[in-house]
C-alpha cells in the first residue's frame, strides 16, 4: 500500500512533464496584455438578468381591487366578474421593445358569450383611469404596446387578446385621446 502511495504522485509528476513544452513560454508580453485586457473586460461586462418588477403585485391588486369595487353584487351575480391573474412585460416583435401584457380571468354568470376580449381591454383600462397607473414608475421604460389577454376563469381556456399601442393608451389615460379615438386604434390579437 505504502508503494502505491509513493508510485502514484510519481506517475502524475510524469505524465505531467510528459505533455511537452509551456505553451505560455511563447507568449509575448503584448500577447499577455491582452489576455489580461480580455479577461478585465469579461469581469466586468453586465450581462442582463431578468429581474423581477416590484411593481407587478402592486398593480394587480390595485386592479383586482378596483374591478371588485366597481362590480356591485347584482352585477356579480348576473353578468360578469373580471380578476386580473397576471402582469408581464415580455419582448414584442422586436425584442428592444415591450408588450404592457395585463392576463385577465373571466367568469359570464350566465353563461352567456360576456367575456370577449373587447369588453375586457375596456374594463383594465377604464380600471387603469380610476387608479393612475400611468405613472413611469410602474411602468418600465421601453413599452410600445399594451396587450390585454383575456381567458375563461373556469376552463382556463383563452378567449383571446386585444392590443393597442402604449402612447394612446396614455394618451387616453391622460385626457389627450378621447374615447372614440382609443376605440378605433385597438385591434383584436393573436395571445401569446
Amino acid at each position: 500500500m505504502k508503494r502505491l502511495l509513493l508510485t502514484v504522485p510519481l506517475i502524475l509528476l510524469l505524465l505531467v512533464n510528459a505533455c511537452g513544452n509551456d505553451p505560455a513560454a511563447n507568449i509575448s508580453d503584448a500577447q499577455w496584455a491582452i489576455v489580461r485586457q480580455t479577461e478585465t473586460a469579461a469581469a466586468w461586462t453586465a450581462t442582463p438578468v431578468a429581474t423581477f418588477n416590484p411593481n407587478i403585485p402592486i398593480m394587480v391588486n390595485w386592479l383586482n381591487g378596483d374591478l371588485s369595487s366597481m362590480t356591485n353584487s347584482l352585477e356579480a351575480t348576473m353578468d360578469v366578474k373580471y380578476s386580473v391573474t397576471n402582469i408581464s412585460f415580455p419582448n414584442g416583435p422586436n425584442s428592444s421593445d415591450l408588450i404592457f401584457q395585463v392576463n385577465v380571468g373571466c367568469i359570464c354568470m350566465n353563461s352567456d358569450n360576456c367575456c370577449i376580449p373587447e369588453r375586457t381591454f375596456v374594463v383594465i383600462v377604464e380600471a387603469m383611469k380610476r387608479n393612475s397607473i400611468t405613472n413611469p414608475v410602474q411602468v418600465p421604460d421601453g413599452v410600445d404596446r399594451m396587450m390585454v389577454v383575456c381567458s375563461d376563469s373556469q376552463t382556463k381556456s383563452l378567449i383571446g387578446a386585444i392590443s393597442a399601442l402604449w402612447q394612446d393608451v396614455q394618451d387616453y389615460l391622460q385626457g389627450r385621446v378621447s374615447g372614440y379615438q382609443l376605440g378605433a386604434r385597438v385591434t383584436r390579437t393573436i395571445a401569446p
